[in-house]
């Protein structure tokens, strides 16, 4: 099923609708931001239709469908690849099962934001404040490290260039969902608003930057099920064909220097057909 896929084209394409889609969002947040000269314009403004519809910072709209959709694919690419290695009994096959679980549930909670409901929890155990503001990251960090630990031995045993894509997908997903959101808490306590150029900035960059990770992973594992295909289809040097038997007029076999390939007549006579001699009668 992967093997339909170009990665090439798949990274082209998809990296360009990301990138888009960043943009769009972050050029509409800011002329908003310019052009509101009195409270009432800014709350106008932020109320937009087009806004709703197409800022990475809203929730339900174009950019979280096609997140969510991202980390769907991303789910069911890991989910085939485990369907091929548990059928040949490969060591890694649990692993990219539990992937394909791991992406399933990032897919669900971009749609619903299940992980900023810990921002309350985490509130009443820190202060919420700088990079705190929004501090469901301390629950998710901790994860992160050990099923990056867990991986470990799983990206050495890939090929080399897959695990290394594998890895640069991981960092920018991480990079962006916690990374950047610290900076976007930071910008949020310092600035007292959520309604900041700067904050509109980071939280642009957060998205965009998931995307890109679910992005480059889906290239990795493409190009990994082009790879096995390739490596399970190659051509196999099969032994030459032992010269015919002929049979002379007296009835006894003896072996004939063949000057071709012999090939069995389909007919079964057991006439043969010589490439670059007569036929045998």
């Amino acid at each position: 099923m992967l093997t339909v896929f170009r990665p090439r084209r798949l990274l082209v394409v998809l990296t360009v609708v990301s990138v888009l889609l960043g943009a769009v969002s972050l050029v509409l947040n800011l002329a908003v931001l310019h052009t509101a000269d009195t409270p009432a314009q800014l709350a106008s403004g932020l109320r937009s239709g087009t806004l709703d519809l197409l800022s990475v910072n809203r929730e339900g709209n174009l950019p979280t469908w096609f997140s969510s959709a991202l980390l769907l694919a991303a789910a069911a690419s890991a989910a085939a690849t485990g369907v091929w290695a548990h059928r040949t009994r490969d060591r890694w096959r649990w692993h990219w099962s539990i992937l394909a679980v791991a992406f399933c549930y990032l897919s669900v909670d971009e749609l619903l934001r299940l992980h900023e409901k810990a921002n309350h929890q985490v509130a009443g155990v820190v202060e919420p404040s700088g990079v705190f503001t929004f501090g469901w990251w301390l629950l998710a960090a901790p994860l992160v490290v050990v099923f990056a630990a867990a991986y470990v031995r799983f990206l050495r045993g890939l090929p080399a260039p897959i695990g290394h894509l594998i890895v640069l997908g991981g960092a920018l997903y991480v990079g962006g969902a916690i990374g950047m959101e610290m900076v976007g808490s930071w910008l949020a306590d310092d600035r007292g608003t959520t309604v900041s150029a700067p904050y509109v900035l980071a939280t642009t960059a957060e998205e965009v930057l998931e995307m890109l990770g679910v992005v480059v992973f889906l290239y990795a594992v493409t190009s990994y099920a082009h790879s096995r295909v390739r490596v399970v289809d190659a051509p196999v040097a099969h032994p030459a064909t032992p010269p015919a038997e002929a049979v002379d007029g007296g009835g006894r076999g003896r072996r004939e220097d063949v000057p071709g390939t012999a090939v069995a007549a389909p007919d079964g006579s057991g006439s043969t057909d010589e490439v670059g001699g007569a036929r045998a009668a």
